[in-house]
């Protein structure tokens, strides 16, 4: 893979929309911060939504430059192993458009993540008390391990068959 050279596709239209999506619920997480903090006054309701700022800024970095990392520093990238069993350049080039649409999703699950956690912290300070929130919280993680597999089983079948 070292020194491969894919044609270059833009990334798909749900990409784009899941990129969007996953800013604003971001933003969401920043205001749901302000409010608790006006509410509550802890300093601390800002890290979350900065931890997962910083986190969703370095996805879109990679999806962004995936291109560049691809063809010069491929030891970076970590494909899923049925990438290398796809005949053809044109298809390998769809099919690494296609795992950056899952990485798209990843980073609007981000965006979700920081959400939740900012209002359960929240509700649990103005509270006094521990948050049931937390188990939504886990089953919207288990929810994007499962579609991130499903969808990469997708990108499987489309092209290694």
């Amino acid at each position: 893979m070292a020194g491969t050279t894919l044609k270059r596709y833009g990334l798909e239209v749900a990409a784009k929309t899941l990129i969007g999506i996953g800013l604003l619920l971001l933003l969401f997480s920043w205001v749901a911060g302000v409010y608790y903090f006006g509410t509550v006054g802890k300093n601390t309701l800002f890290i979350v939504p900065l931890v997962f700022t910083a986190v969703s800024a370095i996805l879109l970095l990679v999806i962004r430059y995936r291109y560049t990392l691809l063809e010069k520093y491929p030891y970076l990238m970590n494909l899923p192993s049925f990438f290398h069993r796809i005949k053809g350049k044109d298809d390998q080039s769809i099919a690494f458009s296609m795992i950056f649409t899952v990485h798209a999703l990843v980073q609007a699950f981000v965006g979700l993540l920081s959400l939740l956690l900012t209002i359960a912290i929240g509700n649990s300070i103005k509270a006094s008390t521990a948050s049931p929130f937390i188990y939504v919280y886990i089953a919207m993680a288990l929810i994007l391990v499962v579609a991130v597999l499903l969808l990469y089983r997708r990108i499987y079948n489309k092209f290694v068959k």
